[in-house]
């Protein structure tokens, strides 16, 4: 996502509490949306992640038509019931010609999972899939396709897919998936104190393991994607117009 040209002005559509923004980007983003004031309230506190935050739901944006020329998402139109409503917002909000780019979970993400890799290594089918159905259910993701899925969708809300690529090898996302239960006592000082983590020394060795999955070179086939479109209102009254054949999967 740091990749992605950000041609102002930009939006941020789910700010979280702004650790992604402030972590990724050199120049504050212009708008930041979140359902959540708490969150809102963290990312507004963080220097140089957002110029303002706006409590605002997806589905119904508050801005007028055409006013970005970058939308940007960070793992969460997933998590969004009413997906063609957020697309069909999220074009409209945009200038014509603006670009959107998206990360989501891929088709994958259940079953790349530590447990039900090692359900199904047992030979537990059932208790594998249902592992990979409970993730998903907690995490709530209302939203797992794979990327023919996603370009039909984007498609018939005007936008015209530029770029798409997996990452997060299924090596990295069993990791993923076990620093689920080794983070428990990080959750235990959030709740407690409102910080993840207490003292740098804290991650140290976290940094040292995790470091190689960060830095990994694209996967083949991945547990997440990225997606970047442009608003492309002819591809809408065409729906019939070809893409990278990298989408095909």
């Amino acid at each position: 996502m740091g990749r992605v040209p950000l041609r102002p002005p930009v939006l941020d559509v789910g700010t979280g509490d702004g650790h992604f923004a402030s972590a990724t980007y050199e120049t504050p983003i212009d708008v930041g949306i979140d359902v959540r004031w708490r969150d809102l309230k963290r990312a507004a506190g963080r220097p140089g992640a957002y110029r303002s935050v706006v409590r605002a739901n997806a589905t119904a944006l508050p801005f007028r038509d055409g006013t970005f020329n970058t939308v940007l998402s960070n793992c969460v139109i997933e998590h969004v019931p009413n997906l063609e409503a957020t697309l069909q917002e999220i074009h409209r909000v945009l200038a014509p010609g603006g670009a959107f780019a998206t990360t989501l979970p891929s088709e994958h993400f259940a079953d790349f999972l530590l447990g039900s890799t090692l359900l199904r290594a047992l030979r537990l089918r059932g208790p594998a899939r249902a592992y990979g159905q409970f993730l998903n259910s907690i995490s709530k993701h209302h939203h797992v396709y794979p990327p023919r899925v996603w370009r039909v969708h984007l498609e018939r809300a005007g936008f015209r897919v530029v770029e798409h690529h997996y990452y997060f090898s299924p090596r990295a996302h069993r990791v993923f998936d076990l620093c689920h239960y080794l983070g428990l006592p990080n959750l235990i000082t959030r709740v407690l104190t409102g910080r993840w983590v207490l003292h740098p020394a804290q991650m140290w060795a976290f940094d040292r393991w995790l470091r190689a999955y960060y830095e990994e070179t694209l996967a083949e086939v991945g547990a997440y994607q990225f997606i970047r479109c442009q608003r492309d209102d002819e591809g809408a009254r065409n729906t019939q117009k070809s893409f990278p054949s990298t989408l095909d999967a």
